[in-house]
């Protein structure tokens, strides 16, 4: 079952829940193309846009926050878990380390607009440390854009799709005039031959 089908089915709560599946690294739920869905299904009446949008919301500073929770409590030793070592392992800890210090708002701030390099900063936010506050001002910033730019992209495709689905169902009914006015045409046509051939029958 897909995104799509997921949020149609449950709604906000299966919205939510993809969210935060998403944000945590679990595979086949990025969240880009859930917040994509979102729009979607926000154009086309499917969710209204108000709760779909503070659910969405929410469901981004949640599922960072326990990245950045995780990396906190637990330190460099949750590299070494099996369940973190494929988002963020040692060596890319010791790259990533030298430049955080020295650009952490910044790092963090492009960790939440990079698509594949979210979960590894918010870990690392946690892992040295950033303040709470910092870091939830910063995460509710990127947060704010991304949620924007893809709901408006996935709104705008939905519109787009429904105008050329409306545009394919106008030519169907032209199309469909068409052939009306093309079959009583020829029957007119034939009905006049037939007039003039009889007129003519009866003058001979």
């Amino acid at each position: 079952m897909d995104s799509y089908s997921i949020i149609s089915q449950f709604s906000y709560p299966g919205l939510f829940f993809l969210l935060i599946l998403g944000g945590i690294g679990v595979p086949f739920f990025p969240e880009d193309l859930i917040l994509i869905a979102c729009g979607v299904m926000i154009s086309l009446d499917i969710i209204q846009l108000v709760p779909a949008v503070l659910i969405s919301y929410a469901g981004l500073i949640i599922s960072d926050f326990m990245l950045y929770w995780a990396g906190r409590k637990f330190g460099r030793k949750i590299v070494t878990n099996h369940r973190f070592e494929r988002i963020l392992s040692p060596a890319k800890l010791m790259i990533l380390e030298k430049k955080f210090r020295k650009h952490s708002t910044l790092i963090m701030l492009l960790g939440r607009l990079l698509v594949g390099f979210r979960a590894q900063v918010f870990l690392l936010s946690g892992i040295t440390r950033v303040s709470m506050i910092k870091f939830l001002i910063i995460d509710s910033f990127g947060s704010a854009v991304v949620l924007s730019i893809m709901i408006t992209a996935g709104y705008l495709g939905g519109k787009f799709l429904e105008s050329v689905q409306t545009g394919m169902l106008y030519m169907e009914y032209i199309v469909g005039f068409l052939v009306i006015l093309v079959v009583i045409l020829i029957i007119i046509y034939l009905s006049y031959k037939c007039l003039i051939k009889g007129n003519n029958s009866s003058q001979s």
